[in-house]
């Protein structure tokens, strides 16, 4: 027996999908796939790894731990010369107060002396003298235990450093060699080798 030949209507249009079969499925399939490779370029670099790339990010966070390291010793160190500079600030201030009151105190018994000497009654000169003395006696004194030591030197070389001329003498008339003091008007004191005041002196020329 014949089997029936199934015929195409004129009017029905094939399926080009089923008349191609896998070929067309396999083609619309690699068509999608290189669409959305296309769409992820460029692909991202894969991530690096390995011995080298690990000693490298070591070596960055050692050299920055040392970094911050070096700055906080920075930072610790102005702080510590702050301090040290306000320290020494302070002494020095303690100092210059402490020796300021040690002058003033040994002062005192000049005033004392000068108090006694203006007590005294009037006419009694031998009690007025007394307290001069007393008074002059003292500031020698208090000079001395400063370390400081008049400068009279009558009678010896004229010394620019340490005499002051105030006026000349002729040297025949004084019996005295040329440059050579005749009179101290005003003693001058020195304290070691700082002058303090220079001698006022008649020089012989």
């Amino acid at each position: 027996m014949e089997q029936p030949v199934v015929g195409i209507d004129d009017d029905e249009e094939p399926d080009l999908e089923d008349l191609a079969g896998p070929i067309v499925r396999e083609a619309r399939a690699a068509v999608s796939s290189s669409h959305r490779d296309a769409q992820a370029w460029p692909p991202e670099p894969p991530a690096q790894t390995g011995p080298g790339v690990e000693a490298d990010q070591q070596s960055e966070q050692a050299g920055q731990a040392e970094a911050e390291d070096w700055h906080d010793r920075a930072l610790r160190l102005q702080a510590e010369m702050d301090n040290y500079r306000k320290r020494q600030q302070r002494l020095a201030q303690d100092t210059i107060v402490t020796e300021h009151h040690r002058l003033l105190r040994r002062f005192l018994p000049l005033v004392d002396n000068l108090e006694r000497a203006l007590a005294v009654q009037p006419g009694d000169g031998c009690g007025l003298r007394e307290g001069i003395q007393l008074t002059h006696q003292a500031a020698l004194q208090l000079l001395q235990r400063e370390g400081v030591e008049p400068i009279a030197d009558q009678g010896r070389p004229f010394d620019p450093h340490w005499h002051e001329a105030v006026a000349t003498v002729d040297h025949a008339r004084v019996g005295l060699a040329v440059n050579t003091i005749a009179e101290v008007v005003e003693p001058g004191y020195r304290q070691g080798d700082q002058l303090l005041r220079p001698a006022r002196v008649v020089v012989a020329v």
